[in-house]
């Protein structure tokens, strides 16, 4: 079996050498300094997995990244950065739609599982690349959404954009979420962070553990990195949008994550790209298991 290709980027010859000898005995690892030769191997190539800095001399890491996704769709997309910054996630977000967002100094054992991971998945993902762009949609229900949210505007962008084709949802406090989340799967969720006092991060991660292809917009005034970074990696959130934002941009971004859902389900090996890492913080995890059991009970009931 030949080996799969791992593209690194930074524009520290030092950190380069220092990853490639986490890969060298298993990977083709292609190095460089020079986004846009990265890009020139990302064309030529087939590369499994691109790992980028952000912060570099002529191009973002997360605009790179933006490019590999257009350029070579099947390919796993990682940023490793040694800053903490809200804009880079946003975009790693937004535009590069990254699988992982790391930070230095690294851990080697984490970041070669990382890899690793989804060096698996890119090779799956070429396996149907040449089926994704004329799949068929399955049958199924009509699609819901579920708004997570007190703000009226969020919820009537909602119901302007997608209420003739959608099942839309609102609930605007935890517990109705939860209740609705029991009863029925959903395609599509747009969420705050914050419900009142109940920070809903934990579902946003339990949704998307249970449902790999459910596709998750958070819209919040909330800007803690730390937090963002934790969504990505954890719940593979699609799309983050700093409130206020325009009824345009979001129902730019309603339609395309509506899309990407009807995508993702008719490609099962595409759930595989929204695989996510564990929950790290160990009251979370509590609240996930409650969430979880909570949602045994109630479906148990509804199907007796």
């Amino acid at each position: 079996m030949s080996k799969k290709t791992l593209l690194l980027i930074d524009d520290e010859e030092r950190i380069l050498r220092s990853l490639r000898m986490l890969f060298f005995v298993g990977y083709n690892v292609r190095m460089t300094t020079d986004p846009q030769e990265a890009i020139k191997i990302l064309r030529d190539e087939k590369v499994h997995v691109i790992v980028s800095d952000q912060r570099m001399p002529t191009m973002q890491g997360s605009e790179l990244l933006r490019i590999a996704r257009d350029t070579s769709p099947a390919t796993m997309r990682i940023l490793l950065t040694g800053y903490s910054d809200l804009d880079a996630s946003i975009a790693s977000v937004n535009e590069g739609e990254v699988f992982r967002y790391l930070m230095k100094p690294w851990n080697a054992d984490e970041v070669k599982k990382v890899v690793a991971e989804a060096a698996a998945i890119a090779e799956s993902s070429f396996a149907v690349q040449s089926h994704v762009d004329t799949a068929l949609d399955l049958p199924c229900d009509r699609p819901r959404v579920l708004i997570m949210d007190y703000d009226e505007t969020t919820a009537k962008t909602v119901h302007d954009t997608l209420g003739d084709r959608c099942e839309i949802i609102w609930a605007s406090d935890a517990q109705h979420a939860m209740e609705v989340l029991a009863k029925q799967d959903v395609s599509v969720v747009v969420s705050d962070l914050m419900l009142g006092d109940t920070n809903v991060g934990y579902i946003l991660k339990t949704i998307k553990q249970l449902n790999p292809q459910t596709q998750c917009i958070v819209v919040t005034s909330f800007s803690d990195t730390s937090r963002l970074i934790e969504l990505i990696n954890q719940a593979q959130i699609t799309r983050f949008l700093p409130k206020p934002v325009s009824t345009g941009i979001l129902a730019r971004n309603l339609e395309s994550m509506l899309e990407r859902f009807h995508l993702v389900r008719s490609q099962p090996a595409l759930q595989k790209r929204q695989a996510v890492a564990p929950i790290s913080s160990p009251q979370e995890k509590v609240l996930a298991g409650n969430f979880m059991g909570m949602l045994g009970r109630l479906r148990a009931r509804i199907s007796v």
